[in-house]
């Protein structure tokens, strides 16, 4: 019997998005005053939208290096590479306010976050649960 290889790719759900619960200090779920888990829903890094700013950031130091203008590579590029792709990928959030004010998840507001030092944790666990496709299945 033939086998059709495209059954065996997440991609389609890499596209839906899942639900990844943002942990604590201590590696523990964290929820809010209700009890209501604190998470961002996030698109796989190998999907459409994930795939789509990876390959634009590349082609825009492709574009610079062409025009002899080669970026030198820093922490601070690859961070702001990886926080250019969280963002693409972010689909919604469960908290609704940063310092005391409303933060709606809007891509603005998504580079803020992922790029706010003091979410660095957070930044480290996104980028490293968009990348394992077994987070896109429901359990």
């Amino acid at each position: 019997m033939p086998f059709d290889i495209s059954t065996a790719t997440a991609f389609e759900r890499l596209n839906e998005g899942a639900f990844m619960h943002l942990t604590d200090s201590n590696g523990q779920p964290l929820f809010d005053d209700a009890k209501q888990p604190v998470g961002i829903t996030m698109l796989g890094a190998n999907s459409r939208a994930g795939l789509a700013a990876s390959r634009e950031l590349g082609n825009r130091r492709l574009r610079d290096q062409r025009r002899g203008g080669a970026t030198p590579m820093t922490v601070e590029l690859n961070e702001g590479t990886t926080n250019d792709i969280l963002t693409a990928c972010t689909v919604s959030w469960s908290f609704t306010e940063l310092d005391g004010a409303a933060f709606p998840c809007t891509p603005t507001n998504a580079l803020k976050f992922w790029g706010d030092d003091r979410f660095r944790r957070w930044r480290d666990q996104a980028d490293a649960w968009i990348s394992s496709e077994a987070n896109f299945f429901k359990a």
